[in-house]
């Protein structure tokens, strides 16, 4: 029986963005005294400035830690029916979908972000082929996957090194000529974006429709002008 693939919270730099922004937010909310700029005013949270950034964030955050409750489901499968932009709701909707026992289901989410470059579902897809887990076990199709997140041109660019350990699964597993099929077939491959083609649950479009907060205004942010009479 093939080994589970096991959530991380090591993810890509959207994931550690992410943190760092929920990390923000703590820190200037809760108990704490709240700061104000130089003319006295609150400055508003990362929470009240961006709250659906905010939300986004948490909830692919909490699927990388196996964190699967339904309303992260909700959030998650509101985000990612938004489409291209929301490829790391998709695959964070398919890392819950796996861990609930969904397999199948979750490994198409994750095929749908990985099929439009995104890395870190590149690199899920290349463990799901190997174990079989949701996808026919296919070691050829997992090492071209491999080949793709390894080149991955978002993490080049970020300076974010590609994580070799996957790399090391699929040696000793592929035949010389099952090789040079995976390198043609990363050679062919085109990214393709998902487009959703039914709505969603009206209590599950909700879930992600948050609108920012904006400051009230003071007496000295508003503009006046002289009385003319």
């Amino acid at each position: 029986m093939p080994a589970r693939i096991q959530l991380t919270s090591k993810a890509g730099a959207v994931i550690a963005l992410s943190v760092v922004a929920l990390a923000l937010a703590a820190c200037s909310g809760g108990g704490a005294a709240r700061k104000r700029d130089a003319d006295g005013r609150i400055i508003p949270t990362l929470a009240e400035q961006d709250p659906a950034g905010t939300l986004y964030a948490k909830s692919v955050s909490q699927a990388a830690r196996g964190e699967c409750g339904e309303e992260t489901f909700n959030v998650l499968t509101c985000f990612a029916y938004r489409g291209h932009g929301y490829e790391g709701a998709q695959m964070a909707l398919g890392q819950c979908l796996i861990a609930t026992g969904k397999e199948a289901e979750g490994a198409e989410w994750v095929q749908r972000a990985a099929n439009s470059g995104w890395p870190d579902a590149q690199k899920l897809m290349a463990s799901l082929y190997l174990e079989g887990q949701g996808v026919p076990q296919d070691a050829v199709e997992g090492a071209k996957w491999v080949k793709l997140y390894s080149r991955n041109p978002s993490l080049l660019s970020l300076g974010v090194q590609p994580d070799v350990s996957i790399a090391q699964k699929f040696r000793g597993n592929l035949t010389s000529e099952q090789a040079a099929v995976a390198d043609q077939r990363a050679a062919n491959w085109m990214p393709t974006y998902w487009a959703p083609s039914t709505a969603l649950d009206r209590d599950v479009k909700r879930s992600c429709a948050v609108e920012g907060k904006r400051p009230t205004p003071t007496s000295a942010d508003v503009k006046t002008v002289p009385d003319a009479y």
